[in-house]
């Protein structure tokens, strides 16, 4: 497959076949991506899977924390709020996907339902979990993060696997630490979920809108 393919192949899968993955596959997938650049070629990222049982283990505490009603409690701040072009496009990518899934804009039950299975990675057998040290810069580390992640994804994309970044993955960071033995001075930045697509469902055929290039691109 070439670059292009998979770049333009890939998207966000958000229901997976149970099927585990080959660790030697995430690892064939890490050797290629770990070549990204990084500021100063720092290479802050550090990536912990878990895979199995560790991962059976995080969602049932994940949608636990939920049920309780607990907040979210992350290491990196999320976003609060967009500037109303950028709301626009996260809005209309939940009511592209729920039409396509059928879900109606008043069946809470199946809303919960979604919003639950993102704690459950959305059914992958696998997460690949990002952290950083404490003492880094997180928006120059972040966006390391961000250079290797994509990488991956689209490593593995080609590799026939799907993933999906997913911020609910990092919501409960002290959870994660004491489930895969991350030391208490580093810092979750994020997981990608990682699997085999799913073949017929809605939620793994879906993909989302982009701009054209005359809308992100000019030449001064």
């Amino acid at each position: 497959m070439e670059l292009n393919e998979a770049v333009r192949g890939r998207r966000s899968i958000r229901a997976f076949l149970p099927d585990s993955v080959p660790r030697e596959l995430i690892i064939k997938i890490v050797d290629v991506a770990r070549w990204v650049p990084s500021w100063g070629n720092t290479q802050p990222w550090e990536i912990v899977v878990a895979d199995g049982g560790k991962a059976k283990q995080l969602t049932e505490e994940f949608v636990a924390e939920v049920q309780k009603g607990n907040p979210p409690r992350p290491d990196i701040t999320m976003p609060l709020d967009y500037p109303e072009a950028h709301k626009k496009r996260y809005m209309d990518l939940g009511r592209s996907l729920f039409s396509l899934m059928g879900v109606e804009r008043g069946d809470n039950a199946a809303r919960m339902k979604h919003y639950l299975s993102m704690y459950q990675f959305f059914g992958a057998p696998a997460c690949m979990y990002f952290t950083i040290d404490g003492g880094l810069n997180e928006p120059y580390a972040c966006l390391d993060i961000g250079s290797i992640g994509t990488t991956i994804c689209h490593a593995a994309w080609q590799e026939g696997l799907g993933t999906v970044y997913l911020a609910c993955s990092m919501h409960y960071p002290d959870i994660i630490k004491q489930a895969l033995s991350i030391p208490e001075n580093k810092k979750v930045v994020i997981g990608i979920a990682i699997g085999y697509p799913h073949p017929d469902a809605p939620a793994s055929l879906f993909r989302s809108a982009r701009e054209p290039v005359e809308a992100i691109l000019r030449f001064a």
